[in-house]
């Protein structure tokens, strides 16, 4: 099972950051890493890797990984890597760097966010294009969302709404959790809250499963795209 670890500079860089929090929050989650399936409607196209780590000195990372090995997605050595380099505050992550980088056969693909808190911006670089972002108050990067939910989920409150950089500006995403499914997953039968996302005019859904037993662990993510086509990820193992 693959363990992410940061370059030494990067590592540098997080202590840097880390000394900006002042005080250090008590982190609400504790370290784990699961793998998945990933199923392209219905039918298995790879393999991904959930993680998140305790950076030391109030920094902490959360990655995925999602390789392509099957089909086409194998063929073309699919392979989708992001990262967060975070911090606690309020119960919620902070964002302090995200990059994501795609890599394929015939298309590749890198995009980063720096969050420049003592400016209140956030830099984003995708591709050859630019744009700056200001921060209000806290906020995070798209891939933190995950854990937010887990964060919000465990102190049992109803309040699921998290400001997300996007590119040029800070959005809301609002989620809402529902009735309690059971689920037949690889790593067996699991019994989880559903949560969905809200979205206004769009015919895009977002649906993760967690689970209290495994420790607010999402256990299965599904996204359906406005062309019908269904990405499903569906708990595999898990350890803590």
């Amino acid at each position: 099972m693959q363990r992410f670890l940061l370059p030494r500079a990067t590592g540098l860089v997080l202590l840097a950051w880390a000394g900006l929090a002042g005080a250090v929050d008590s982190p609400p989650l504790q370290p784990f890493q699961a793998d998945y399936q990933v199923l392209r409607n219905g039918k298995e196209l790879g393999q991904a890797t959930l993680g998140l780590r305790d950076a030391g000195s109030g920094a902490w990372e959360f990655s995925s990984q999602t390789r392509g090995t099957k089909g086409m997605a194998s063929m073309l050595g699919l392979d989708v890597t992001e990262k967060s380099a975070f911090r606690w505050r309020d119960g919620l992550p902070e964002g302090l760097h995200y990059s994501y980088a795609q890599k394929a056969a015939i298309k590749s693909r890198q995009r980063s966010t720096d969050f420049d808190w003592s400016a209140k911006q956030a830099h984003t670089l995708d591709g050859n294009s630019e744009s700056t972002a200001p921060l209000q108050g806290s906020a995070m990067d798209r891939n933190l969302v995950t854990i937010a939910l887990m964060a919000r989920l465990k102190a049992g409150t109803s309040d699921l709404t998290f400001h997300v950089v996007d590119k040029d500006h800070v959005s809301e995403q609002h989620y809402v959790a529902g009735a309690h499914e059971s689920l037949s997953l690889p790593a067996g039968r699991v019994d989880a809250v559903r949560v969905d996302r809200q979205r206004e005019d769009s015919k895009r859904t977002t649906t993760i499963w967690f689970a209290a037993q495994r420790n607010w662990l999402p256990v299965q993510i599904e996204q359906v795209e406005k062309n019908g086509e269904t990405i499903t990820m569906r708990l595999a193992a898990s350890r803590n």
